[in-house]
């Protein structure tokens, strides 16, 4: 009884060290006849000789190469696709950006009308007397900050990158405009060098801007046709270069490609702007 025990045992030991394919095999052949064991042989023979030839990919063993011509027609291809495909990652990125910073720009609208129903009037876009309390100060509390915060968040356009001013990040650019926490600005025709403009006075809300994309240089937001106008194309093409006059936060006055620019109006819509006239800017009906 013992003996048959150690044998079992040996065997059991022996079984664990042989493959698990040899042991699948080997039970497959058990259970076949002797002509369909050869059978299988044969099949297993044929299909190792077929993957052989595939693997070497020539005849009688013999592996071949790709010649220089076949490589240089596969990186043509490959080239060509590339070609093919990054412009079009890049406009989808592009795209995903400008509706991110719409969605920035229609929650500005909504501080900003909450706001006025608050107070009777509209943040304030420049009052040097009033200092430090600017729009993109006290329309904080409305997207869940505290009003000695400047920007940063949804007053920040995710497209508006700018070389970094931070030690060690020479060459580096960051989001945020100039400043790194503002890419937005607030219609000059509301509150800049006063703090009464309510909705009251505005006879057009669906005319009349409120916010747009700019450098980040300014508060406020000026006309095209304005000496200081400095609405910023940047999305669909454009880049941070991209305003209708030469703003001081260029380095040169080369031109720039113009693309649209973002825009929300205070009836809470918001536009792609190819340009921006006085007239949607004064809040009389024109």
């Amino acid at each position: 009884m013992k003996g048959e025990t150690e044998a079992g045992n040996l065997r059991a030991c022996c079984a664990s060290q042989v493959p698990l394919a040899v042991r699948v095999r080997a039970a497959l052949l058990a259970g076949l006849t002797l002509g369909a064991r050869r059978s299988f042989n044969s099949g297993v023979q044929r299909l190792k000789t077929q993957l052989g030839a595939a693997i070497s990919g020539g005849v009688g063993g013999r592996t071949r190469a790709f010649t220089l011509i076949e490589l240089l027609v596969v990186i043509a291809i490959i080239a060509i696709l590339a070609g093919l495909l990054l412009p079009s990652l890049a406009r989808a990125r592009d795209k995903g950006k400008t509706i991110a910073c719409a969605g920035n720009q229609h929650q500005l609208i909504l501080a900003a009308l909450m706001y006025e129903e608050d107070y009777q009037v509209f943040p304030l876009g420049w009052v040097p007397s009033r200092l430090p309390a600017i729009w993109y100060r006290q329309l904080q509390p409305y997207v869940g900050r505290r009003t000695d915060v400047s920007g940063q968040g949804v007053f920040v356009c995710p497209s508006s990158l700018q070389p970094s001013q931070a030690e060690g990040l020479r060459g580096g650019v960051r989001p945020g405009g100039f400043w790194g926490f503002l890419a937005y600005a607030q219609n000059k025709e509301i509150n800049l060098g006063r703090e009464d403009i309510g909705m009251r006075q505005v006879e057009d809300p669906a005319g009349t801007i409120l916010y747009a994309d700019t450098d980040g240089w300014d508060a406020c937001l000026y006309a095209d046709t304005d000496p200081t106008g400095n609405v910023l194309y940047r999305h669909s093409g454009g880049s941070e270069l991209s305003t209708k006059l030469v703003r001081v936060t260029r380095r040169s006055s080369q031109a720039a490609l113009m693309g649209r620019a973002n825009g929300v109006f205070l009836d809470g819509h918001g536009e792609l702007l190819r340009h921006a006239s006085n007239r949607i800017f004064t809040l009389k009906r024109d």
